[in-house]
């Protein structure tokens, strides 16, 4: 027990002291909170009649002089959940503000953000008012109690001074669950907490403006998948909260009966309506499904988008393409809801726009909102290049689509043996009877009939066929997205043989051709292969092929052959020379893309003037407590790789274009478990910077090193990088001979090709002067000059000058895949400036 106390208990008591010195307007407002609540016992049913005076704010109290209710109403809840909620947001929010504000900022912006929070508010139900609007409306004269708005607008103010990569989460998670609350929920206590955080927003830019940081808006391909499918999984839980909670009222709070209801038909929404067309009149048209496999099918959609959001994830292109559908399938059923209103005629004497304030207003955010989220995550589209294995993709769609067929087989041989024909109306009645299996779509009246004077067994089909389906359907798509492996080739076999041909023999780029979202091409004989990425017509290979180093050659020729027989147009990208007399002899041409730098570290010495550079950045490390410290990025503690992914979203921000890719790894190539990370940390656990070395294997043993990522943090010590690469000499001499610092794309020092720039290498010279401002190609290589390296040329080769446009396309969608409209014009303008 007292190695317990000692090992546990006591290093928690520590951690919690530390934290409340740290944070004591945070514990001063959750002890009044928290005290208020218990002797008033609003947590249990809202404060009493005779504390509504302080414990709620509302214009008419405010009338009447009650001024202080605006900030005693933030010590006071309604019911136990949302006392739960307010602890926690006190906790780990306010807590957060706390400690980048301080304690006297925080104070300030929390009573601050109250009043402003319930000022806009009052205006915004005013404005409904005026306006006729029966959902803002009704909230002007209610009483807000809850510290929700304040802890929100204090959070995402004090967000501005967290790190890039937190900085995006928190402020993504906290406005769209915000959001999702007022659209789907509606009460005026989630109004205000999204006035609250969007005010909160608004403060941490003028943060961020006044610090010359509000540009830094760039992430890299990881976060912005990270970022849409934590998006998409918040809003996809939306009907869930919706029919949890008590009487919601949001304008999205109908589309849990498009998911988890079907959609009332046109009559039913007359005859319930009657004279009266508003929202709540739908409620009485909705026909609930029954029984747990009823509900089963109604939460399908939901569960389909949560393992979409986790495929999107994982960067899967088939889960954004299932989650945009999902979404126009929402748009069309909302549609419908539209369409039934639309066709209502007006009641006699009703004003002419008193239905679109009231129902048709409200409906629009139906189709609005899913529609805003397919089209975002269609504009993305590019982030998504994870291609599942063709085999396991085949099974899964058979065995779906055999099942759905089978299923609806059996229902139309049960439904014409039993008279269906004569009963339903035909054939139409059948389709109509089909699609409400499987679909929350309208069954017309004339088809609805009454099951339990049909056959027993085409009451079972109709009643679970479609909810047999979509289980089948959800644990394909399961199998998919997280059972089913990464491959961007054919299947998981493919990258396999790949990985074991690089380790028997490459060149110093050879590892990035098991990078995504690369395809493979094997000899016949198995002994080689080829990494390449189809765009159009042209297949860019990823540097030259790989396998024993006696048939590179041969395996080359052989890819050529492949080529000719597909009619893809052959382009051998960051080659060494070595392929050279085979393609001349084949009519190739060539061009200089890069020059690769090496260094012979077995014997290197950091001595004489040439490497004061890099002795300076020694010595500073030494002095500073920094170390390098050099293992597997998975075997780092988690502190560690998450500072790793801050200081690569850091870097990321401040770039005018996407993350490029191809030749250039990011954070997803450093989980190989095959791949050293080398990262500079001080005696507290700092990271300043961070690089990652490729293996280069020859007959089955480590024979070199190649450097890929480099990422340094906006505050680290001058000289990290050359302290990263010199520890790396130190590091790896006793294991290998020579290591790489990679190639410079477009980028080529003075003197170092034997012919003059001409033609197309006169064209890339150009543009690697140009993006010298956007990327730093240049700039690296004269950095990488510093450590007196062996220069070694790659080439692109081609064989007919026609297909250089064609070219030119694959290389920029190979390098920046990300790229959209809005970041070409972007570069442009960079470029022309």
């Amino acid at each position: 027990m007292s190695l317990a106390v000692r090992g546990v208990i006591l290093p928690a008591l520590r951690q919690t002291a530390k934290h409340i010195r740290r944070t004591p307007f945070t514990v001063g407002v959750l002890a009044l909170f928290v005290a208020l609540s218990v002797i008033s016992g609003s947590f249990v049913s809202g404060p009493p009649e005779p504390w509504l005076r302080v414990a709620g704010v509302s214009l008419a109290g405010l009338k009447s002089g009650e001024w202080w209710s605006i900030w005693t109403s933030l010590f006071f809840t309604t019911n136990p959940l949302a006392y739960v909620t307010a602890v926690l947001m006190i906790v780990f929010l306010l807590g957060l503000a706390e400690r980048r504000f301080g304690s006297l900022k925080t104070a300030a912006v929390f009573f601050g953000s109250q009043f402003a929070s319930v000022s806009v508010f009052l205006l915004v139900t005013q404005v409904a008012q005026a306006f006729d609007d029966d959902w803002l409306a009704r909230m002007a004269d209610t009483r807000l109690i809850g510290p929700y708005a304040a802890v929100l607008s204090t959070c995402l103010a004090a967000s501005a001074l967290l790190p890039m990569l937190w900085q995006r989460r928190l402020r993504t998670v906290v406005l769209s669950i915000s959001l999702l609350l007022v659209l789907y929920v509606g009460h005026a206590e989630t109004v205000v907490g999204f006035l609250g955080a969007l005010i909160g927003l608004a403060a941490g830019w003028w943060t961020q403006s006044s610090q010359g940081h509000l540009h830094l808006h760039r992430s890299t391909g990881r976060e912005v998948r990270n970022l849409l499918s934590l998006t998409m999984a918040i809003f996809a839980v939306g009907p869930i909260v919706t029919a949890a909670a008590k009487s919601p009222s949001g304008p999205l709070a109908l589309l849990r009966d498009v998911i988890l209801n079907p959609i009332p038909t046109l009559g039913q929404v007359e005859s319930n309506c009657g004279g009266t067309i508003d929202v709540s009149c739908l409620e009485l048209g909705r026909q609930g499904y029954t029984g747990p496999f009823g509900l089963a099918l109604a939460v399908v959609p939901v569960v389909l988008l949560l393992i979409c959001a986790d495929g999107m994830r994982r960067g899967r292109r088939l889960a954004l393409g299932i989650a945009i559908g999902v979404q126009v399938l929402v748009v069309v059923l909302s549609a419908i809801y539209l369409g039934l209103f639309a066709t209502i005629p007006r009641p006699q004497g009703r004003p002419h726009g008193g239905m679109m304030n009231s129902a048709v207003v409200h409906l629009i955010p139906l189709v609005l909102v899913p529609l805003i989220l397919a089209v975002l995550l269609y504009a993305y589209r590019g982030h998504f290049r994870v291609v599942s294995s063709h085999r396991l993709r085949r099974r899964v769609f058979w065995s779906v689509g055999l099942t759905g067929v089978g299923l609806g087989l059996a229902y139309c041989i049960v439904w014409f043996s039993s008279g269906g024909m004569s009963r339903d109306g035909g054939l139409l009645g059948l389709a109509a009877e089909l699609a409400r299996q499987y679909l929350p779509v309208p069954l017309p009246g004339a088809y609805r009939k009454v099951f339990a004077e049909r056959d027993v067994l085409e009451v079972f089909l109709f009643s679970y066929s479609g909810t047999v389906f979509w289980l089948v359907a959800l644990v394909g798509v399961w199998v998919l997205f997280i059972r089913g492996n990464h491959t961007g080739g054919r299947d998981q076999e493919a990258r396999w043989q790949a990985r074991q041909l690089v380790k028997s023999g490459g060149d110093s780029l050879s590892w990035m051709a098991l990078w995504e979202p690369n395809k493979y091409w094997f000899a016949p004989d198995g002994n080689g292969g080829v990494a390449y990425q189809q765009h159009g017509h042209v297949a860019l290979t990823m540097a030259g092929p790989f396998g024993p180093a006696g048939k590179h050659v041969e395996t080359a020729a052989d890819f050529l052959e492949y080529c000719s027989q597909h009619a893809l147009i052959p382009c051998f990208y960051s080659c060494t020379d070595e392929l050279w007399p085979m393609l001349q002899a084949r009519g190739f041409r060539r061009v200089a893309v890069a020059q690769e730098t090496r260094l012979r570290i077995r014997d290197l010495e950091f001595r004489g003037k040439e490497w004061q550079n890099v002795r300076t950045s020694l010595n500073r490390a030494a002095k500073l407590g920094i170390t390098a410290r050099w293992s597997r990025f998975s075997e780092l503690p988690n502190g560690i790789r998450a500072q790793i992914s801050e200081v690569s979203e850091e870097w990321a921000a401040q770039k005018k274009i996407p993350e490029m890719g191809f030749t250039l790894g990011g954070l997803d190539e450093l989980e190989d478990d095959d791949v050293l990370c080398g990262v500079a940390v001080d005696d507290s656990g700092h990271v300043h910077g961070v690089t990652s070395w490729l293996p280069v294997f020859e007959d089955g043993k480590v024979v070199s090193w190649t450097l890929d990522f480099m990422r340094r943090r906006g505050d680290a010590f001058p000289g990290v990088m050359e302290f990263l690469i010199a520890s790396a000499v130190l590091h790896l001499r006793d294991s290998v001979e020579v290591i790489s610092l990679s190639g410079s794309p477009l980028a080529r020092e003075k003197g170092e090709l034997e012919e003059q720039a001409k033609g197309l290498a006169g064209l890339l010279d150009v543009v690697g002067q140009a993006l010298e401002p956007v990327y730093g190609f240049r700039s690296l290589a004269s950095f990488k000059s510093r450590f007196q390296p062996e220069y070694r040329t790659l080439y692109m080769y081609y064989q007919d000058p026609l297909h250089l446009p064609a070219m030119g396309r694959a290389l920029s969608r190979a390098y920046l895949p990300g790229l959209s409209v809005r970041h070409s014009a972007r570069l442009l303008r960079t470029l022309v400036g």
